[in-house]
């Protein structure tokens, strides 16, 4: 409209300086052509070719805009129906966020069809079916995803293994996870996903392997990565204990890794894993060089309980921890036991007597009640099982 008024002013300003200038001679044009005889003015000549060649270029875009009026009206009819269908999916996303999961799953399947990335509208509404707990229709929409946007089966792929983790399906997540690492092995999420269902699934020993492989992706946070690397571990020792199997044992000790063996929970289990196999040489000498960096009661009153063949340099290594770490009950405890199980009477008591000195503990008084025994103090050694049980029985109170 307004590129018509324009060329409507410049038309006039043209006619209006034309006239001027042919004011005083308005010229005259003959035009003959057969029995056809036509007679003007300039002026009039110019002004008949200037309205005809106005009236041939509206006429001829006129019947343009005819021609091109159906594919117009199509146009703005796909344009409004794309517009709601982007509304449609904005309050869907919306109602998702929160929490409204019937409205979301309502508004981002209504108008899916006529979204450009109808995959997403997909995606959220089965999301909101899980959240549901329509599981059949949670499906139905991730396949209706992966329909429309083949391309993009990848990211179906993650939504469905992250849906089926929520739902506990721990068999599909290891399943949609492998499927997931066969299109891209290094890809974080699936790793973790593949992770936490073997460690659901407890598949300890391909849980270990999967964490070996991809240590070096970062794919896992830290802390995450050393808390199921310790488990997978600790289930290992503890399957291989209850086989008895001395040798499966050691080797999962020695592919540990050693940020994981100076964990001490993993080192104590390994610890009393060899003692149980009669691997006494072994658990000694782990214990032995754990003890010379860092203290552990547990693997000190371990220590006091294995077999040595050589008792006087066992209970020299004892001795050099109190030397090292003071009077703690678990190694005046030790001491004790060792020298009463080699007879040391004296020797034993005066470790036992510390004890009950520095921390009374039922274990101190029951050793000494055995040693009393053994020198026949009768009389004393029951009245020192009586203490320790009283002592044991306020601490369970």
């Amino acid at each position: 409209m307004i590129r018509f008024f324009l060329l409507a002013v410049l038309m006039l300003a043209a006619g209006a300086a034309a006239a001027f200038y042919l004011r005083a001679e308005t010229g005259y044009v003959l035009i003959s052509y057969r029995d056809w005889i036509i007679e003007t003015s300039l002026l009039g000549l110019i002004l008949s070719v200037c309205v005809g060649f106005m009236s041939v270029y509206y006429g001829l875009k006129l019947v343009m805009t005819g021609v091109r009026l159906p594919a117009r009206m199509r146009r703005n009819v796909s344009r409004r129906r794309a517009n709601r269908a982007r509304d449609s999916f904005e309050s869907g996303l919306l109602k998702l966020l929160e929490g409204n999961w019937k409205l979301a799953e309502i508004e981002l399947v209504r108008r899916a069809a006529d979204h450009h990335a109808r995959h997403l509208n997909y995606l959220g509404a089965a999301r909101a079916a899980q959240r549901m707990g329509a599981g059949d229709r949670r499906d139905h929409y991730l396949k209706l995803a992966a329909q429309s946007a083949p391309e993009l089966e990848f990211a179906t792929m993650l939504t469905r293994a992250e849906l089926q983790r929520e739902r506990g399906e721990n068999l599909q997540v290891r399943d949609t996870a492998l499927q997931l690492r066969e299109q891209d092995a290094k890809h974080p999420y699936a790793i973790e996903l593949l992770a936490e269902s073997y460690s659901e699934l407890g598949d300890w020993v391909a849980l270990r392997e999967l964490l070996a492989d991809t240590a070096k992706l970062k794919a896992l946070a830290p802390a995450r990565y050393n808390e199921l690397m310790l488990q997978a571990l600790r289930e290992l020792m503890a399957q291989a204990l209850a086989a008895a199997k001395l040798d499966q044992l050691k080797a999962i000790w020695d592919a540990a890794a050693e940020e994981f063996r100076v964990d001490p929970d993993l080192r104590r289990i390994y610890a009393r894993g060899l003692a149980r196999l009669n691997a006494d040489a072994e658990a000694l000498a782990l214990i032995t060089t754990t003890l010379r960096k860092v203290w552990d009661g547990e693997l000190v009153t371990l220590f006091g309980d294995l077999h040595a063949t050589d008792t006087l340099s066992q209970l020299a290594t004892i001795e050099s921890w109190l030397g090292q770490y003071g009077e703690k009950p678990e190694l005046l405890t030790t001491a004790g036991r060792v020298c009463l199980r080699n007879k040391l009477w004296g020797k034993a008591r005066s470790y036992l007597e510390a004890v009950l000195r520095v921390s009374p503990t039922p274990v101190a008084y029951l050793e000494l009640a055995k040693l009393s025994a053994e020198t026949q103090n009768s009389e004393q050694a029951v009245q020192l099982y009586r203490q320790g049980l009283e002592l044991a029985s306020s601490q369970t109170h």
